[in-house]
Parts: C-alpha cells; sequence; structure tokens
C-alpha cells in the first residue's frame, strides 16, 4: 500500500465523485461491530453543515444486514451520498480514492488493519478508540469515543478544514508514520527485541 493518485483518481471517476469534492471511507465487513450505523449517522451530521462531501463503505456482509442499514442511510436522508461497494480486489486504488478514511467499530478491534493501509497509503484517518487505533493513527489522525456519531461528524470537519489537509502534508505524514511504527524495519527490532529477552 503506496500513495497512487492517478489510480484513486480511477476509482472516483467509477464512483462519480467529482474534483471539488470530499470522500470519506469507510472499509470493512458489514457487521454490527464495524458500527456502520454510526457512520452512517455521523454522514446525516456532516451533511447538514457542508454540502461537499460524499462517503462510500467497502465491504460485503449478510444481505439483510446491508439493506437494514440503507433504510437507514434513506431515513436520514443521506442515501444519495452514500456509495456502497465490495468486495474489491484493487484495494491499493480504493484507498488512493479517499480524502480521509474512517474506522468506526464500537467493539472488537485489535489492529485495525484498513487504518495501516489507508496511512500507509497516504490517507489520514479518523477512528473510534477501539483496540490498537490511538496506537496506530497516533497524532497524525483523531480519535474519537465509539457509537457518538456527533464527535465522528465534528473530527470529519475539522480534519477536513486542517491546512495540513489541503496543502497535503498530512497524506505524507501519515505514511511516515506508518512505515517508522509498523514497517519492516520496525518489525525486525521488535522481533529481535522479544527473541532476546527470551534467550536472556
Amino acid at each position: 500500500f503506496q500513495p497512487d493518485r492517478i489510480a484513486g483518481q480511477t476509482i472516483r471517476k467509477e464512483w462519480g465523485i467529482s474534483d471539488h469534492e470530499k470522500l470519506i471511507g469507510l472499509v470493512a465487513r458489514l457487521d454490527p461491530m464495524k458500527d456502520h450505523l454510526t457512520f452512517i449517522q455521523a454522514a446525516a451530521e456532516l451533511s447538514k453543515l457542508r454540502d461537499d462531501v460524499r462517503f462510500v463503505c467497502v465491504g460485503t456482509g449478510p444481505s439483510r444486514y446491508q439493506q437494514k442499514l440503507q433504510a437507514m442511510s434513506k431515513q436520514l436522508d443521506v442515501h444519495s451520498r452514500l456509495i456502497w461497494d465490495g468486495p474489491r480486489l484493487d484495494m491499493p486504488a480504493v484507498y488512493n480514492a479517499f480524502d480521509l478514511a474512517c474506522s468506526s467499530s464500537s467493539w472488537g478491534e485489535g489492529f485495525a488493519n484498513a487504518i495501516g493501509e489507508a496511512m500507509a497509503s497516504g490517507v489520514p484517518c479518523v477512528a473510534t478508540d477501539v483496540g490498537d487505533s490511538a496506537v496506530i493513527v497516533g497524532d497524525i489522525g483523531v480519535i474519537v469515543p465509539p457509537q457518538d456519531p456527533k464527535s465522528l461528524a465534528l473530527a470529519w470537519s475539522d480534519m477536513l478544514c486542517k491546512e495540513d489537509m489541503i496543502t497535503g502534508t498530512y497524506a505524507t505524514q501519515a505514511r511516515a508514520h506508518i512505515v517508522r511504527q509498523f514497517g519492516h524495519e520496525r518489525l525486525f527490532q521488535r522481533t529481535a527485541q522479544v527473541l532476546e529477552q527470551l534467550l536472556t
């Protein structure tokens, strides 16, 4: 996973996202623990403040559950701004289509791969404080309480307005943070430290 804006633009064109629109993405299987409901509610909140933001949920799950979520998006009048897609084999390109990535899980996360993959692609993240999300995001994104749509929407709004987002500084910092903290060299160092402790 690495920055590739050309691939990202191809996906945005496929989804009908214009250059002036901001795209917030959630990559997760359709499962209650991933809390798509909070994501949808936050999307509705942000849509009251901005008309230039679109949302996408990438992932699959039980069709009945997806229908329930889609019905909720219609009830909250955000369905026209929300795209459902997945499964996809071109996830590096998908992440590069996002302006902001999100993890809205309410429980059950360990190491949230989607956050790491998005940041490695140069996409800043807003995540709920579940599992290792705060460690992964560090100070490059924002951590909010789980099951709190208003806090999530406010964090999105703040991030999209930051100068570092506009200039692309966050994108560079996000990738650098992931490579520094979770890249191969760091993994080898930590593994060596553990083995050394076991042998002494």
